[in-house]
């Protein structure tokens, strides 16, 4: 027995051994020569050499786009001994933005190849690791920003109304995470708006965790207090300008803002499942500028394996210190008060900042002064509800909470439930405020939908059906209009300590 133990370790250890860096196949872009991008097959074609060349890796595919492209995955991982506790994995996707933004994806098959080939020492004996490096297949191939159907996909993960959006989020599902990266770029040249000003913004590489209000305490304090340093760091050792996300500089006399707060992009909304949830943004040069290669794009993939590098080591060094923090936000996801909002204020303590940008005439340095808009201010913190009723839901507002993955359990006979019932009205500027508020008990037609939000994605269900939240389904057109008819909203919170609806009995003969 001792004999079969010892030839299966040998076994298990030979392989999960690195592949020769010659016995894996040139990257599209090099094959290419860096003359052009990328197309979406090939860079399949690539995931499938990859896993063909190594025993580390596997294809997999979670979607497909609006024009049936796969969405497709290398998982990375060295497997497990009889008995070991499955490694944490780690995600990361690229390329949200199709071709306006493709330097990630080319970046991070250069980083499926460091990986196989034994680079990165102790990521893969800590992690296993899944690449998403074409999340917008579509928009690559057509050239476009958007996916097919003209979409901002980082726009879409309240409604998820798009294939590819709803691949990212079965893949939060299938993979289960403790951490996920979001790889873009950001154009320093904006003809439409700074360049009109005579400018181009300045920086090479920036990082952003999760900064939704709702998500738990742990995950904010831990990705802006101990990660987003520590990136910073990890970049510029690397050669790297980096710094903390500043939103997009459209004028030289606009306040200055870090990240966008709501659900509606992947970061905070893959947040609201109990991960850690990091942004990394690069630089991408102006495309008539001259550069060694097309449209720098060697340049521009170098710089964006430089930030997954970062993100991977960051998270090597940190792992009981993210794990820690992801349990306890786990832990909390469903107890935790909600915080329902927030909004850029001026910090009054730093209220001007000065950044740099450069003169578009002569590409010279500049300072220029902004209004410090970076202060967070929260809106209205309520309770956790354990169980929420929606007695007469529209079939397109089921259908939203599924495409969440919100198990809500449809009810085929009448109950009668103690509930709070609430009246909202939303004011002139758009703001959502409850009027009313009293216990009652509800009683129920069949089709009715109880939610139980003690489940995993039950905080980010309480979120959605909240119409005071930014981030609210109610929110968006298609469900807007509900908050307009006069009478209680028709989403009640169960009364506390109701711990099952009753059955309404028959009514007699």
């Amino acid at each position: 027995m001792q004999s079969w133990r010892r030839v299966a370790a040998l076994l298990f250890l030979a392989l999960s051994a690195p592949v020769a860096c010659a016995a894996l196949p040139p990257t599209p872009l090099e094959a290419s020569g860096y003359t052009r991008l990328s197309s979406a097959a090939e860079m399949v074609a690539d995931l499938d050499a990859l896993a063909a060349a190594s025993p580390l890796a596997r294809r997999e595919t979670v979607g497909a786009s609006v024009q049936q492209r796969p969405l497709a995955t290398l998982v990375l991982s060295r497997g497990t001994a009889d008995g070991a506790t499955p490694r944490p994995t780690l995600l990361l996707i690229a390329s949200q933005h199709g071709a306006a933004e493709p330097a990630g994806g080319e970046a991070m098959l250069f980083l499926a190849r460091e990986l196989l080939a034994g680079g990165l020492r102790d990521v893969l004996e800590t992690f296993d690791v899944v690449l998403l490096p074409d999340a917008n297949p579509d928009g690559r191939d057509l050239g476009h920003r958007a996916n097919a159907n003209g979409i901002n996909l980082n726009t879409d993960f309240v409604m998820l109304a798009e294939p590819e959006s709803r691949a990212l989020v079965a893949a939060l599902a299938r993979y289960r995470p403790l951490a996920v990266l979001d790889v873009h770029e950001s154009a320093v040249l904006k003809r439409r708006s700074l360049a009109r000003e005579g400018y181009l913004t300045d920086f090479e590489a920036q990082f952003e965790t999760a900064n939704n209000p709702a998500v738990p305490a742990a995950l904010l304090n831990y990705g802006r207090d101990r990660l987003l340093p520590r990136l910073v760091a990890l970049a510029g050792a690397e050669g790297l300008a980096a710094q903390r996300y500043i939103g997009e500089i459209t004028s030289a006399s606009q306040p200055i803002t870090n990240g966008g707060l709501t659900l509606r992009n992947f970061r905070n909304r893959a947040a609201l499942d109990g991960l850690l949830a990091v942004l990394t943004e690069t630089k991408l040069d102006p495309s008539d500028d001259q550069a060694p290669t097309w449209r720098n794009i060697q340049v521009r993939a170098q710089r964006s394996l430089v930030c997954q590098r970062a993100f991977l080591r960051a998270l090597v060094e940190q792992r009981a210190a993210v794990s820690e923090a992801v349990a306890a936000a786990r832990a909390a996801l469903p107890t935790e008060p909600l915080t329902l909002g927030a909004r850029y204020v001026l910090d009054e303590a730093h209220p001007r900042v000065s950044l740099p940008l450069r003169r578009l005439a002569d590409r010279e340095r500049v300072m220029i002064e902004f209004a410090d808009h970076r202060r967070v201010a929260e809106g209205e913190r309520v309770s956790m509800p354990g169980t929420l009723v929606l007695p007469a839901p529209s079939e397109a507002l089921r259908a939203a909470l599924e495409r969440q993955g919100i198990v809500a359990e449809r009810q085929s006979q009448p109950l009668a439930i103690p509930v709070v019932a609430v009246r909202y009205r939303r004011e002139p500027r758009g703001e959502v405020h409850m009027t009313a508020s009293a216990p009652r008990l509800l009683t129920t037609a069949p089709g009715a939908l109880i939610v139980d939000l003690t489940q995993r994605r039950g905080r980010l269900a309480a979120v959605l059906l909240d119409p005071r939240s930014p981030s609210s389904l109610f929110a968006s057109p298609p469900f807007a209009a509900a908050l307009e008819a006069d009478g209680e909203f028709g989403v009640y919170a169960v009364r506390k300590g109701v711990a099952r609806a009753a059955p309404v009995e028959p009514a007699g003969p």
